[in-house]
């Protein structure tokens, strides 16, 4: 018992012969030192202070001012390790008299990615007399963040990034990258001493031919996307000559002559606040950007706008508080599916600074809780700026990692599952005259087969050209459609794989005079029947547009089947079939004089019957213009 004594008392005994040699004083000799030591702190010059300080705190170990300064000055130089030694040092049975000194001490752990030891050195903060209320909660969202970055970094996620060349990446920052769909091209911002865009070219497996897109100014341009066709550049503009707030939204177009003198985007996008990191949707529908426009939920919010039938921006709508925080949320970047987001944020929990996240757009209109893209993907600073190709795991990325060219590198990687798209692919056609073999500009729909759902729809470039990405689950019908010509259909069952073959097409539009026919790829049938499926009704109806703008027209719809089952079946069939479509013309207004329906069964087969494939081609219902 007196031995149990004993040791107690060597223990106070020890604890107050600490805090008794320790002082705030010093000898008046020393003052005039500590007074050129602080006023050089004062100015931040922390290498020099450094030198003076360590051999200050030294000479009189007990002054804790000075102690605190060589503390802070380590912090201050990123020499975590020392800081800590220090504290240690100057106070080897913790007894802090400031709460300040195990903040730097939790500061310094988190630093040297000690997370378990930042946790428990906060857990002792939290435990300051008189701490208050507000503080705790800070200190608890501190030790959550602590935890979800230890649980992150003790379970990474695959990451294997490849830099994309010195070509393309610089001693300085290369941020922003966007592919082409076809992968040929890569788009980036490049930041030196201003913010320039500029575009790559694939040359076999690397970056080659990197040259700055032309409407590049002595004013900055960066932040960009690119739409799927590659007409368009939309990218963000601050402090300059048409800009409404202190950042706005700025396009150029690409012309015969060259890219157009980028102008702002105009209202509702731009407004008097901050617009900026735009996302055009690879349907062509769509515009995702941050902004700090009032009424949000945080700093900066993700927002979404639709072009309308007259393909005029709409009033942004904000995605919402499950993916808009208190804090910043930026970069958006909508993959080719239409569903799978990818964004930027310091308000959701977190690695380090600012994460990635993927959220899914529900069948219900709602967006999911946004999923952390996980370590070594987020790192502890700030990531942001992703881009996922057409396949949904192909993703680019800029990144400051051991071995690079510069300060930002743009990095390529494959996305883990749980986190990638929908494969995707696209479909390039051109628009051309049947007669004449030139290009028509024309307008063109994309909808889901099943049941109607708009998916794109445009005109096409002067060229006849246009390009629009899919993605890979659902069959989608393709109306092309001009003003004096016969529409055009197609269907598209997109086949998922590693690698996805794009839909290249040449469509040739044939003039509403005698003759000219379409076969109506998006007109079906139930099986072995005559009855109409619903999803046939969006191209029927554009054949009684056609025949309600042109009075004088008659037309045949003629029905045909393949070889399987009996002759006399077949032919019966495909003439009720036909019959059933002049039903349904008239139903629409049509004089059922101005229609004959008449069935071939498979007499007239456009395909090989031996294949599966071929017999679908001969399954079909076709319209011709026979009388004006």
């Amino acid at each position: 018992m007196m031995r149990m004594v004993a040791i107690f008392l060597l223990v106070l005994i020890s604890a107050a012969a600490q805090l008794s040699a320790q002082t705030n004083t010093l000898p008046k000799k020393a003052e005039k030192e500590w007074f050129d030591i602080r006023a050089k702190a004062g100015v931040r010059h922390y290498e020099s202070v450094l030198t003076m300080l360590e051999p200050f705190a030294a000479k009189y170990p007990e002054f804790i001012p000075g102690q605190k300064l060589l503390t802070e000055s380590y912090m201050a130089t990123q020499q975590y390790q020392k800081a800590i030694n220090q504290i240690q040092l100057v106070f080897p049975n913790g007894n802090y008299p400031e709460k300040e000194w195990l903040a730097m001490k939790a500061d310094a752990h988190q630093q040297l990615r000690q997370y378990g030891e930042a946790i428990e050195t906060w857990q002792k903060f939290r435990e300051w007399p008189a701490l208050g209320l507000a503080y705790q909660k800070i200190v608890d969202e501190k030790i959550d963040k602590l935890r979800f970055t230890k649980n992150a970094v003790d379970n990474p996620v695959p990451y294997r990034p490849i830099n994309a060349g010195s070509a393309v990446n610089t001693p300085f920052f290369e941020l922003y990258p966007y592919v082409s769909p076809d992968g040929s091209k890569m788009y980036f911002t490049r930041m030196e001493k201003q913010e320039d865009i500029f575009v790559a070219e694939r040359q076999d497996s690397l970056w080659g031919n990197v040259r700055s897109m032309e409407f590049n100014s002595r004013e900055n341009e960066g932040a960009h996307t690119v739409s799927a066709d590659g007409r368009f550049v939309f990218f963000t503009a601050c402090n300059r000559e048409g800009v409404m707030g202190s950042c706005d939204i700025f396009y150029s177009a690409k012309t015969n002559e060259g890219w157009s003198k980028p102008a702002g985007i105009g209202l509702p996008i731009n407004s008097t606040d901050w617009e900026s990191q735009p996302c055009f949707a690879a349907n062509g529908m769509a515009m995702l950007f941050s902004s700090n426009r009032p009424n949000g939920y945080g700093g900066k919010d993700l927002y979404i706008t639709y072009l309308n039938k007259q393909f005029q921006w709409m009033e942004p709508i904000n995605l919402g508080p499950e993916i808009n925080t208190k804090g910043d949320e930026e970069t958006p970047f909508l993959h080719a599916d239409g569903r799978t987001l990818y964004f930027a944020s310091n308000g959701h929990p977190s690695v380090g600074g600012k994460d990635l996240y993927v959220s899914r757009l529900g069948t219900n209109g709602k967006w999911s809780k946004p999923v952390n893209l996980g370590y070594p993907i987020n790192t502890e600073g700030d990531e942001a700026g992703l881009f996922v190709a057409l396949d949904g795991k192909s993703a680019f990325l800029s990144s400051e990692r051991p071995g690079g060219f510069g300060k930002l590198d743009i990095y390529s990687f494959e996305l883990n599952e749980p986190v990638s798209a929908i494969p995707s692919t696209y479909v390039k056609a051109i628009i051309k005259h049947q007669g004449t073999q030139q290009p028509l500009s024309a307008a063109f729909r994309v909808a889901q087969l099943d049941n109607d759902d708009m998916f794109a729809e445009g005109m096409t470039a002067a060229n006849g050209e246009f390009l629009i990405c899919i993605p890979a689950d659902k069959t989608y019908a393709l109306t092309i459609e001009k003003q004096g010509f016969i529409f055009h259909s197609e269907q598209f069952q997109p086949k998922g794989g590693t690698q996805l073959e794009p839909y290249l097409l040449e469509v040739y539009l044939k003039p509403v005079v005698t003759g000219g026919s379409v076969i109506l790829k998006n007109v079906l049938f139930a099986y072995n029947s005559h009855a109409l499926m619903p999803v046939s009704y969006p191209e029927l109806d554009k054949v009684a547009t056609l025949l309600l703008a042109n009075p004088k027209l008659r037309a045949e719809i003629s029905g045909h089947t393949d070889n399987v089952g009996g002759e006399a079946f077949n032919l019966e069939l495909s003439r009720k079939r036909a019959e059933s479509v002049a039903v349904y013309l008239a139903v629409k207004g049509i004089d059922r004089s101005r229609i004959t329906a008449i069935g071939f069964g498979a007499s007239k087969p456009i395909a090989d019957n031996s294949t599966e494939e071929g017999r679908a081609q001969n399954r079909r219902t076709e319209f011709r213009v026979i009388g004006e």
